[in-house]
C-alpha cells in the first residue's frame, strides 16, 4: 500500500516553502503463515541452541520414546533449569550436577538421548568424577550462569511440557493398551 499520496497533499497543505518534505512510501507486505509448519523457538544468546535439542526431544528424532516419557524427561529439565535460574542455588555445587546413576536420572533422561545434549548445550559436560568413580552431568565451577538465559530456557521447558501434554498419545504407548 502507497502512502504518497497522502504525504503529496500534507506537503501542500503545508505549504512550499517547505521543500525539504519528500513523499514516504510505506509498504505493507502481508504473507500467509503455513499452519502445518512447526516451529520450537531456539534461544541465540547460548553458543549451543539448547532450543534445537528441545525441539529434537519434542518430535523424537534420535529415540523412540512414549509421550509419558518425554514428558518425565522434559519436567526433570524444568526442574534443573529452574534452580539455575535462581540467583543463589546456581552457585550451589549441589545444583550444578546430576549424577548420572541416580535412578531417577536414568529413568527420566536415558530414554530421550537429546535431553543429555540439551544439558550440555546449556553448559553441563559429562565428567568422571576420581573421588567416588561415578559419572556426573556437572556445570564447571568457573562457569557463570547468565540467570537470563536460564529464565527463556524456563520458559521454553514450559512450553515445552505444554505442547507435549497436548499432544496426541505416542504410538508405542497407544499399543501397548
Amino acid at each position: 500500500l502507497s502512502f504518497a499520496n497522502q504525504s503529496n497533499r500534507r506537503r501542500s497543505n503545508i505549504g512550499e516553502s517547505n521543500n525539504h518534505l519528500h513523499s514516504i512510501h510505506f509498504v505493507l507486505l502481508i504473507l500467509p503463515t503455513p499452519t502445518f509448519f512447526f516451529h520450537l523457538p531456539t534461544m541465540t544468546s547460548f553458543a549451543n541452541a539448547p532450543g534445537r535439542h528441545l525441539q529434537d526431544l519434542i518430535l523424537d528424532t534420535h529415540a523412540v520414546a512414549t509421550k509419558e516419557q518425554k514428558l518425565a524427561c522434559l519436567k526433570m529439565l524444568r526442574t534443573v533449569v529452574k534452580n539455575l535460574s535462581d540467583p543463589k542455588k546456581s552457585n550451589d555445587p549441589k545444583f550444578r550436577q546430576l549424577k548420572l546413576s541416580n535412578p531417577k536420572v536414568e529413568a527420566n533422561l536415558t530414554p530421550c538421548p537429546s535431553a543429555l545434549e540439551y544439558m550440555k548445550a546449556i553448559g553441563f559436560d559429562i565428567v568422571h568424577d576420581e573421588n567416588d568413580g561415578e559419572e556426573y552431568l556437572r556445570m564447571k565451577e568457573e562457569m557463570k550462569i547468565v540467570l537470563s538465559d536460564m529464565e527463556a530456557a524456563l520458559c521454553e521447558l514450559n512450553n515445552a511440557v505444554d505442547m507435549v501434554s497436548l499432544s496426541p498419545p505416542s504410538s508405542s504407548s497407544s499399543s501397548s493398551s
